[in-house]
């Protein structure tokens, strides 16, 4: 069939298309120009429990409830003026007083002129897909409990079996510088010990109720002067590309511990020196921290892997001769996560690494 016989198999009036929007599973919510509702199908009022009267005239951003209105009108706001399709997630109370989590796909309405008319709304129920997820990840989660049990059993029977060796040659030998330098061996593995555990404790930290609230970009740059001249002396040339971000209100310590362990990683996967780029950036949602060298890199078999807890490729663990237990990224992450953010990694295979940390900007940024 050709385009000119399909187009004219179309109905000759608007009736089939308003049935189709009436008869359509999804919720579909309309506005005009203003962002006004001026549509909402059968399904949008089952879903927000409201007649179509209550509805029409009202601004869409209503809908939302208080804490994510201004997100809401300003997703809607940017999809209005730069006609980008955008998804929008809110919890949301069920007329039965269920609570739900709706997906709504937000588009542009363009008129007759190619100029944006109006935005739709196309929300989902998508609840049962989030409780299961939710599942999955529980799952997951009990699944790395045994994983990360039997790395800290694997490596604290490494360190403790030492321990014993040294302190029964102490007890046994009549040297007594021998016997000195093999309880300060003892010590120094104790310290790691100490130093494995202070790591799970942070790792486990679930308490987010802190008070050490700071500017990220005020944090970006302390940590810049603190670490600046001991990495010149390492011969490790600090790059930065800061631009104007909104203020985000971070916990202060455990975003300085985050930047002090990718610290770390870089310096070990730059033992003669070489470049580390720090950026801060934003686009539309986020603020990006991004925190770059130039060092030996990462495997691509070892990217899916860099976050998990006791995965190193430097330390005792992976058959290295490093006191590296492996938690320094797991930390991050966990850090990171518990702040309200995200962290990706990338590694080119010429080499080097990039971490990416994502925080949403904050609601009341009126530049966004």
């Amino acid at each position: 069939m050709s385009d000119s016989e399909k187009t004219s198999s179309l109905p000759p009036d608007d009736r089939f298309y308003r049935a189709l929007c009436e008869t359509s599973p999804a919720a579909l919510v309309a506005t005009d120009g203003q962002l006004n509702v001026v549509l909402c199908n059968a399904a949008a009022q089952r879903l927000f429990g409201r007649q179509a009267e209550q509805l029409l005239g009202r601004p869409l951003a209503a809908i939302a409830g208080a804490k994510r209105r201004a997100m809401l009108d300003r997703v809607l706001r940017r999809t209005l003026r730069d006609g980008q399709v955008r998804e929008f997630e809110v919890r949301h109370i069920s007329p039965d007083g269920r609570a739900q989590v709706l997906l709504a796909i937000i588009s542009p309405i363009t008129g007759a002129d190619g100029v944006a008319a109006g935005v739709a709304a196309w929300t989902r129920d998508i609840t049962r897909r989030v409780e299961l997820s939710e599942r999955l990840t529980a799952a997951e989660r009990l699944a790395g409990l045994g994983t990360l049990a039997s790395g800290v059993a694997h490596h604290f029977n490494n360190i403790l079996g030492g321990v014993a060796t040294f302190v029964d040659f102490a007890l046994t030998t009549n040297d007594p510088a021998a016997a000195r330098r093999a309880l300060e061996m003892t010590a120094e593995a104790t310290g790691r010990v100490a130093k494995v555990t202070q790591s799970l404790l942070t790792f486990a930290e679930q308490d987010s109720r802190r008070k050490d609230l700071a500017d990220l970009t005020e944090i970006v740059l302390t940590f810049v002067q603190l670490v600046e001249r001991p990495l010149r002396e390492r011969k490790i040339h600090l790059q930065l590309a800061l631009a104007r971000v909104p203020i985000l209100a971070i916990e202060a310590n455990r975003m300085h511990q985050v930047l002090g362990n990718l610290l770390t990683n870089a310096e070990e996967a730059m033992p003669s020196g070489g470049t580390l780029s720090l950026g801060l950036g934003t686009d539309e949602d986020f603020i990006e921290l991004s925190f770059a060298d130039t060092g030996v890199g990462i495997k691509a078999e070892h990217l899916p892997h860099i976050f998990e807890p006791f995965f190193t490729t430097k330390g005792l663990l992976a058959g290295g001769d490093g006191g590296n237990p492996g938690l320094g990224l797991s930390v991050v992450h966990g850090l990171v996560t518990d702040m309200g953010g995200t962290i990706t990694v990338e590694s080119p295979a010429a080499g080097g690494a990039c971490f990416r940390i994502r925080f949403p900007k904050p609601e009341g940024d009126e530049n966004a």
